[in-house]
């Protein structure tokens, strides 16, 4: 349904996005833009890299250690194309948006999942909440860039997180050339992928198949530890998708989660009460993952002596 969208929508000229709301965040990039370039103003962030991109002066980086953790996107070993590609305002704006939703929309999504999973999970929301202080402690009170990205258990809590609770339930690639699934049965032939074809890769069903997750509805950041998660099957971990066209907000999203859940965690304890939907059950009037019901969670300040 979520491919049909945009062409029913046209059809019928409906948007997903009110005109109003698409116009205000065109005028808002588009002016940024112009007045950069009229006055050469230069600010460390993702429209100057764009503009820099439009003008042929941003170089790929190479080597990235995948600090911001587990489930940040590796960067494709694809070699770039050397072929100029014109970027447009309107190209520009759609990076800017994309950007904006995934900086916003999925993580306030994914937090609340986690928040959610917290409180039915006291046992990992103490454990967690054991790191965070310990870090505090080593350096008054603060969590420097550098000591967040250094906490493991963090990090597989973020991790199961959105092993369970993608942002999406799918991501989808364009066939560029006809490719044969060769079949396990000798007997039967391959299925052929032809070119042009938009596959949908089912996120939710790969990181829930208890072929590569044992016991998927169970919430168990253990998966993620340093023994396990070199066990992790290539390609059925994908919150962000995966190759040149993953999520380009992946590692800004999980330094997001990860800030927000040190400064809650250090504060409140996260609790169910009785609005809370357990087990949740999941909207169908969305296009990405919600309740059905919202989330309903009780956030109680810590006892004397916490962080």
């Amino acid at each position: 349904m979520t491919q049909m969208s945009k062409s029913v929508g046209n059809l019928f000229g409906i948007q997903v996005f009110p005109k109003r709301a698409t116009e205000f965040f065109r005028r808002i990039v588009k002016d940024n833009i112009e007045k950069r370039e009229a006055e050469g103003i230069v600010r460390p962030d993702l429209i100057h890299l764009l503009m820099e991109a439009r003008k042929g002066k941003l170089k790929p980086e190479s080597g990235g250690d995948n600090r911001e953790g587990f489930a940040a996107v590796e960067e494709s070993q694809i070699e770039p194309s050397r072929k100029e590609v014109e970027l447009s305002d309107e190209h520009i704006l759609a990076q800017a948006m994309l950007f904006f939703f995934a900086a916003f929309d999925t993580v306030s999504t994914a937090a609340s999942f986690m928040a959610y999973e917290l409180a039915l999970n006291p046992d990992i929301q103490k454990k967690l909440q054991e790191e965070i202080d310990s870090v505090k402690s080593k350096h008054d009170g603060t969590i420097p860039y550098d000591a967040l990205l250094s906490m493991k258990y963090l990090d597989q809590v973020v991790s199961e997180t959105l092993r369970k609770w993608p942002p999406n339930f799918e991501t989808d690639r364009l066939c560029v050339k006809d490719y044969l699934i060769p079949s396990t049965n000798p007997d039967e032939k391959g299925f052929l992928v032809k070119k042009g074809i938009v596959a949908l890769v089912p996120m939710m069903a790969l990181q829930r198949d208890p072929q590569y997750y044992p016991e998927p509805d169970r919430f168990d950041p253990e998966r993620f530890n340093d023994e396990n998660k070199s066990k992790v099957v290539p390609g059925t971990y994908l919150p962000f998708g995966m190759g040149p066209r993953n999520c380009i907000g992946s590692r800004f999203a999980l330094l997001e989660i990860k800030s927000v859940f040190c400064h809650l965690l250090g504060k409140f304890d996260i609790t169910p009460y009785d609005k809370t939907e357990i087990p949740m059950k999941l909207s169908s009037k969305h296009f990405n993952m919600q309740p059905e019901k919202g989330f309903w969670l009780r956030f109680n300040l810590r006892k004397e002596g916490s962080s």
